[in-house]
């Protein structure tokens, strides 16, 4: 077996080219007028977490969606320290931005923004939502980014990727969590 598989693909039609705004304006359509994509409700699925993921010229934007349940084990409030310590390191990995892509290091990626929402736990579905933006001295080395996110988040049975680069934009469906996304 291969050590990375090659992901399920479906292109999406549509333009071929777009900027970073048009990919924000893109992945953000089915936030209500007004809102906050990181604020707007989203399909919850446990088991599934959503990536986006847009590349223009040096700026390389992740945003990610997962069910408290993914990051945390449970979405319900904590019930001792040892969960009110495990919900407080998860956000403080989500509001950080570390450990979340791996990309070339020829590419000299850094992270330069990094918006965070914590669930509500307690109240129902809960999920963790993060959006990061990177800007890349060298982009034409970003061949490929690695979701470390995958890594660390736990029972993900499948990872839905909404990429938007020059080369186009498709979806793509990881269900291993060492999976490289090309960005060719």
């Amino acid at each position: 077996m291969s050590r990375h598989p090659r992901p399920h693909i479906r292109r999406i039609p549509g333009p071929r080219s777009f900027g970073v705004a048009a990919a924000l304006a893109l992945l953000s359509m089915t936030a209500p007028a007004g809102a906050d994509v990181l604020d707007a409700p989203g399909k919850h699925v446990h088991g599934e977490v959503t990536l986006n993921i847009a590349l223009e010229g040096r700026k390389l934007l992740l945003e990610i969606e997962a069910p408290a349940d993914q990051a945390l084990g449970f979405e319900r409030s904590p019930r001792d320290d040892l969960e009110r310590a495990a919900v407080k390191a998860v956000d403080e990995w989500f509001r950080s931005g570390r450990s979340m892509l791996g990309v070339p290091r020829a590419a000299g990626c850094r992270l330069v923004e990094a918006k965070f929402t914590p669930p509500k736990l307690g109240s129902g579905h809960a999920d963790y939502n993060g959006r990061y933006l990177f800007d890349c001295a060298s982009p034409e080395a970003l061949e490929w980014v690695e979701v470390w996110a995958l890594r660390r988040l736990q029972g993900v049975e499948e990872a839905v990727v909404n990429l938007i680069t020059p080369a186009g934009q498709r979806q793509e469906t990881l269900r291993d969590r060492a999976a490289r996304i090309s960005l060719r």
